[in-house]
């Protein structure tokens, strides 16, 4: 590696760390300005503020972050040298720009690797931990494809939920004996909670089955709606099994249970799609941002630079946003939106990159 590629990624490197840092905290003040009554209510003393923000910023902010980040650092490693004539002395003494900046590309390939791998393992485990609230000891498992919650003699089965409408769906209620053996069961595909946390299960099949002859068929009822009122304040906690909570490996399980099941999984399939496509917007971001700096030589000032990247990541995210509603669809060619998106940001970056004069 050449002095000057060496001098450049470390310069890129720096910056990354910097601008991340400095980035994180100016989240962690307008949370802290935004959300103080709700942080200083709820969390005792610095160590509970520290927490909810270890917390926070991973969980909603940390996937975007990395990206965003690559781009400022690559664009100002690159724009500041441009700017100093650092490329055109390089240019004279017979080196290439392009031969130069491999380097960062290779960096920030790397740096998608590991946001792939930070995304799945500490920003899960925050996302989990925000979703479920303070206080919450009970969690929600995911076996055979739902998620599952066991509190005293109730096991509770969900396929699905949305806390917005506070709706579950594909529910199963077990009741058993202190000794474990079933009770009654009941079932439906769409479950209300209400404010006073009873559930209206619609439609709801109803099997009681009789423990001193474990032999005979349960008793079935159907009923329009069923009403259980066994749910506590800390199963609120199922309205928060969601499938965005869920490993790569999980979530992959999900959507064949679902397709099994004959249920829609367009809508999660574009979810793990995304999933794996989004970090390596890192290395998608500094292919865009490297041609804007080296332009600060001849075209733009490093301010422009930086007005023009901030348009086409805006043009990014718009476009990522639309191909995610597209999903609503149930078009099975729009779970691959991520990567059509993606490519296309991949293609607009090398296309400049190849344009720039060497």
């Amino acid at each position: 590696m050449r002095t000057l590629s060496r001098y450049l990624l470390a310069s890129y490197l720096k910056l990354f760390v910097t601008i991340l840092f400095a980035a994180m905290i100016a989240i962690a003040i307008v949370e802290m300005l935004l959300n103080s009554d709700q942080v200083l209510d709820d969390h005792a003393g610095l160590s509970g503020v520290a927490h909810y923000l270890l917390l926070r910023l991973p969980a909603y902010y940390f996937r975007d972050l990395i990206p965003i980040t690559s781009f400022a650092a690559a664009l100002s490693c690159i724009g500041l040298a441009a700017r100093s004539r650092e490329f055109m002395a390089a240019k004279s003494g017979g080196i290439s720009p392009r031969i130069m900046v491999v380097p960062i590309l290779v960096a920030a390939m790397l740096l998608s690797a590991v946001a792939l791998i930070v995304n799945e393992t500490w920003v899960l485990a925050a996302s989990r931990a925000a979703t479920r609230g303070d206080g919450e000891e009970e969690e929600v498992s995911f076996r055979r494809g739902s998620f599952w919650y066991h509190r005293d003699d109730t096991l509770y089965n969900v396929q699905e939920a949305d806390p917005g409408s506070r709706t579950l769906r594909g529910v199963r209620v077990f009741e058993t004996t202190p000794a474990g053996r079933l009770l009654q069961s009941t079932q439906a595909e769409v479950v209300r909670v209400d404010e006073e946390h009873r559930w209206h299960m619609q439609d709801a099949t109803v099997r009681s089955f009789d423990v001193e002859r474990p032999a005979s068929a349960p008793a079935v009822a159907r009923l329009d709606e069923a009403i259980l009122a066994v749910a506590a304040e800390r199963d609120l906690v199922l309205l928060h099994a969601r499938a965005n909570t869920l490993s790569l490996n999980e979530l992959g399980e999900y959507i064949r249970a679902r397709t099994a099941d004959g249920r829609d999984s367009v809508r999660y399939r574009e979810m793990m799609h995304a999933r794996i496509a989004d970090p390596f917007a890192v290395l998608a971001f500094s292919l865009v941002a490297i041609p804007l700096g080296l332009a600060v030589e001849r075209r733009y000032s490093l301010a422009a630079a930086g007005v023009i990247g901030i348009v086409i990541l805006g043009v990014f995210y718009t476009a990522r946003t639309v191909a995610s509603m597209l999903v609503s669809s149930a078009i099975p060619a729009t779970a691959f939106g991520p990567w059509c998106v993606l490519a296309a940001l991949f293609s607009f970056g090398a296309l400049q990159f190849f344009r720039t004069p060497q």
